[in-house]
């Protein structure tokens, strides 16, 4: 129950301020050929070019076959199997971004929604392998036309499931929207002063209406959740060797005593021993 390396490349001089893509390949399975449970800190996005499989994420099994895609989340586990008498070949990309889970969430891609169906091997194949070739050659341009191969690939997946998306987006809560809305907003503004009522405001809410939409939503409060992503970008700025008063400064922390005194009971180690550590 294995499988064979057919094509891999590894983005080796991977950035993570301005890089997307950490790795692609492509293989041949064997019988039964079984993945997981595993849980990625990236995103996954895997193409059947031919056989069967299946696929098990969120308490959901599906059935895959040539032609069909399906995505892995960052932080879910999951597990997939090639098919008994039909195993399956398949290509797929690993990446990462803040800026994707938004892109994949407008586009109806999500946990609830892994697959994408019914998608040409003459349209998506080609952008998967030019992925893998460009990687492999670990060159700096190269790397930038493989971002570009990876958007490109990425607008094709989210055509595919446009006449869907737009029928939820329809059906959609506002209220829904409306921490999505909040949630994009602290994405992309977490190293500015953001409160909670400026957040509040933005949407529409009273400040505590907000708070428990949002938890119920996203299951942490607007505050825990702008932490969150604060003290992850910190992890990726103290892996550049950046000094720890100026991560702070960057992510939003205008006291780095507090920065470190919160990064410490967050991860378990003070910014300087994380970077000692995880530093590259």
């Amino acid at each position: 129950m294995s499988e064979t390396l057919q094509l891999l490349s590894v983005h080796t001089s991977f950035d993570p301020h301005i890089d997307d893509i950490l790795f692609a390949g492509q293989a041949q399975t064997n019988a039964l050929h079984n993945m997981g449970p595993l849980i990625h800190p990236y995103y996954i996005v895997h193409y059947v070019i031919a056989g069967k499989g299946e696929m098990k994420v969120g308490g959901n099994t599906y059935s895959l076959s040539s032609g069909e895609s399906f995505f892995i989340f960052p932080g879910e586990s999951v597990q997939y199997t090639a098919h008994k008498h039909e195993p399956w070949q398949y290509c797929w990309i690993g990446f990462k971004g803040n800026r994707f889970k938004h892109i994949l969430q407008r586009s109806n891609i999500s946990t609830k929604y892994p697959i994408v169906h019914s998608l040409s091997t003459e349209y998506i194949y080609p952008l998967f392998e030019s992925i893998i070739s460009l990687l492999a050659s670990n060159k700096l341009y190269s790397s930038l036309e493989a971002s570009g191969h990876l958007q490109l690939l990425l607008a094709k997946y989210c055509q595919a499931k446009e006449p869907m998306q737009s029928q939820l987006f329809d059906h959609k809560a506002t209220s829904v929207r409306q921490i999505e809305e909040a949630v994009a907003y602290i994405d992309y503004h977490y190293p500015q002063p953001i409160t909670i009522e400026e957040l509040a405001q933005r949407v529409g809410y009273h400040r505590s209406h907000l708070c428990k939409l949002f938890k119920q939503t996203m299951g942490i409060s607007p505050l825990a959740y702008l932490i969150k992503v604060r003290l992850e970008q910190a992890q990726l700025l103290l892996a550049q060797h950046i000094p720890v008063n100026q991560v702070a400064q960057a992510v939003g922390f205008n006291d780095a005593l507090y920065f470190s005194k919160l990064f410490k009971r967050h991860n378990g180690v003070s910014p300087t021993e994380y970077e000692k550590k995880y530093g590259h």
